[in-house]
């Protein structure tokens, strides 16, 4: 193995609470609960696609660019002060990289969400490559921006680790050839038993597998 692939929401930021509350206020505001299907439907997707999809399930008068606005209205400023890595997740991430593993960033956010994260915890360049929702490629229901992150690294997809929440990234990393270890994350809590049935391994806390 040569090369290990992060998510970032979920997986090594703890930061699904940001997205939860701005689900919720935005829904509140068009007096709808969260449709009980929709942090499923939109957890692989672009922030770009999200709002498409969420303007035309929902028939919102909204324009595409209207709901990202107010998505950030609420979503930059949290990241920028507020969102931290996981416990344990900077110290595991430099494991690796002492290692001489190469790094990768696979995260269907955009670089205005993860970038302030990374750059506050003093970790931004530990990363050898970024594929994010910007990078063109399909969404996390295929393996696209997996192989996407390993080919800007210089390595093959069987020989990259990969670490995710999601069970549908879980699954398209697989697809790819890849080595995947789930990761818990309180917002996909009511999926975990199936997410960690279907990846190689999992872990509950980053501390569980540092070789201290």
């Amino acid at each position: 193995m040569k090369a290990v692939i992060f998510d970032f929401d979920g997986t090594i930021a703890d930061s699904s609470y940001v997205w939860k509350k701005v689900d919720e206020d935005f829904f509140r505001a068009r007096g709808m609960d969260v449709p009980e299907d929709y942090v499923d439907a939109i957890s692989t997707m672009s922030f770009v696609s999200g709002a498409v999809y969420t303007k035309e399930k929902y028939n919102l008068p909204e324009t595409v660019e209207d709901i990202m606005a107010e998505w950030n209205v609420h979503a930059l400023k949290e990241y920028a002060e507020n969102v931290k890595l996981k416990p344990y997740a900077r110290e595991y991430i430099a494991e690796y990289k002492n290692k001489g593993y190469k790094i990768g960033l696979a995260t269907a956010s955009n670089p205005e969400f993860y970038m302030p994260v990374l750059e506050r915890e003093g970790i931004i360049g530990w990363f050898d490559a970024f594929a994010d929702g910007i990078s063109g490629v399909r969404n996390k229901d295929y393996p696209d921006i997996y192989i996407l992150c390993a080919e800007k690294m210089g390595v093959s997809p069987e020989n990259c680790f990969v670490y995710e929440d999601i069970l549908k990234g879980v699954r398209s990393a697989k697809s790819a050839g890849m080595t995947v270890t789930a990761v818990y994350d309180e917002g996909n809590r009511d999926r975990w038993q199936e997410t960690k049935k279907e990846a190689h391994h999992f872990i509950m806390s980053f501390r569980d597998c540092l070789s201290l």
